[in-house]
């Protein structure tokens, strides 16, 4: 028996040893299959994290953009508001220039209507003025006339008084 027990021992030993290769082949090959799917994964997973920071990167400067044209867009707002105000003011000041403008038309037009009245009214001062003028030639004429009608009487008159002088006896 002991030799039975020594054979079912190393039997036992032997199968023992059988499935412990078994089971280190069995795991060898798990082992490798795993390396592999790790590997596999590993790979997929460093793709995918160069992935997310090409992403994390366009991410950070399409947030750097947002940011800068949340920037200009409150700028703009500010000159936008700054415009308008200034379109308020000049559309006021426009209104009363407009307003200004028909009133000095209005006096433009009442304005050529008294030149227009003052230049019939010159033109008939001076046609007045140049018949006077005629009426004073003529006048001046009559007197020059008159004037050497005197003289000439003057003169017979003078004659009249050394003919009488020259006639009348002397004493």
């Amino acid at each position: 028996m002991k030799r039975d027990v020594s054979f079912s021992l190393l039997g036992l030993i032997m199968l023992l040893c059988l499935g412990i290769a078994a089971a280190s082949v069995y795991y060898q090959y798990t082992y490798t299959d795993l390396q592999s799917k790790y590997e596999v994964s590993n790979e997929t997973l460093q793709k995918t994290m160069i992935d997310y920071q090409e992403k994390e990167m366009i991410l950070d400067a399409t947030l750097k953009n947002l940011s800068l044209s949340e920037e200009r867009e409150e700028a703009l707002g500010g000159k936008y508001q700054k415009v308008e105000t200034e379109k308020v003011g000049l559309q006021t000041d426009l209104a009363t220039a407009n307003a200004a403008i028909k009133e000095l038309n209005r006096q433009k037009e009442s304005l050529e209507s008294e030149v227009e009245t003052l230049d019939k009214l010159y033109t008939k001062a001076e046609m007045e003025r140049l018949s006077l003028v005629k009426e004073v030639d003529r006048c001046e004429d009559t007197i020059e006339s008159r004037e050497n009608t005197i003289d000439s009487l003057r003169a017979e008159i003078a004659d009249l008084k050394a003919e009488i002088a020259a006639n009348t006896p002397s004493e």
